[in-house]
């Protein structure tokens, strides 16, 4: 087999090679099972991500109303994925939700789209920078993206939600990983990351409780159409000895969730302070649990 891919490097160089493996049927739009043939590792990672479970999730489809809600599905199940446009629902193999097809495959040139200039005999391939910036995440993700740009700030959404994981092989598939040396990749799993203590900052000033998000480049939490939470219970104790509990609920729906870096008042009941001990959980919107972010205690200092 090697010695026939030197052969027709030989006589026709990357074209014949090209004549010689392309395979019709991945510029047919195939199901994402098709893509693992070759990408093997890039596909374990998606399976993991929100984007697989876009369509069957069934959260999404309660929310839908069993699929009813037209203008939630597009995003769900793209036809095809471009900068700042919201796409098109698909009519085939939507189960895959947010697949590789619909992210990597351009009507317009018949061809794989990526940000990596690659050689690709099973398939043409086109190097496209767009996939590095934020407006290519524009289109479904309108809110968030609004939020980003207000935030004036140099990390793009793939910088936090496509991790570089080092230089890695794209192609698992004998003889086609041969033909590539391994290259930087970022990770297909899109985690949605768990605000660290250090993003929420949280003060005590003139008998006021101020919070701030410092680290979340947009607003926390965020989505378009999903309910994720923050919840904020205070435990006031006055000087008095008098205790009070103050709860707030910080969501996108609410329209209540934390900008970036434009500091919240929480209102509480009028009294000489004397300590506050703030916790802030979140819930992820297709989920009932409550994770705990931060927890501290403020205290008014003595005169």
């Amino acid at each position: 087999m090697i010695p026939l891919l030197f052969l027709l490097l030989f006589l026709g160089g990357c074209e014949r090679l090209e004549t010689v493996f392309v395979e019709e049927d991945l510029l047919q739009r195939p199901p994402a099972k098709r893509c693992s043939d070759c990408h093997a590792d890039i596909y374990k990672e998606w399976k993991k991500s929100r984007h697989f479970h876009a369509w069957t999730s069934e959260n999404f489809r309660v929310e839908s109303e069993n699929y009813a809600k037209v203008k939630c599905l597009s995003c769900h199940a793209p036809h095809q994925v471009d900068p700042e446009k919201k796409p098109l629902l698909r009519a085939e193999f939507r189960e895959d939700g947010v697949s590789c097809v619909a992210c990597h495959f351009k009507e317009e040139t018949r061809s794989m789209h990526g940000p990596l200039k690659v050689w690709s005999p099973p398939h043409p391939s086109r190097q496209d920078l767009s996939y590095t910036k934020s407006t290519f995440c524009a289109g479904c993700h309108r809110e968030t993206y609004k939020e980003w740009k207000m935030a004036k700030v140099e990390k793009s959404c793939q910088s936090c939600h496509m991790p570089s994981l080092g230089k890695r092989d794209l192609i698992q598939k004998f003889p086609f990983y041969l033909f590539h040396l391994a290259k930087p990749r970022t990770s297909h799993e899109f985690p949605s990351l768990k605000a660290s203590p250090e993003d929420v900052e949280v003060r005590l000033e003139a008998g006021k409780l101020i919070l701030t998000n410092v680290g979340v480049p947009h607003n926390l939490p965020t989505a378009d159409q999903g309910d994720p939470r923050l919840y904020l219970l205070a435990e006031i104790t006055y000087a008095n000895g008098r205790k009070k509990i103050v709860r707030k609920l910080l969501s996108p729906q609410s329209k209540t969730a934390l900008a970036y870096r434009k500091p919240r008042e929480i209102r509480i009941p009028p009294g000489e302070v004397k300590e506050i001990t703030v916790r802030l959980l979140r819930k992820l919107a297709w989920s009932e649990e409550r994770e705990l972010i931060k927890e501290v205690t403020l205290r008014t200092p003595s005169p």
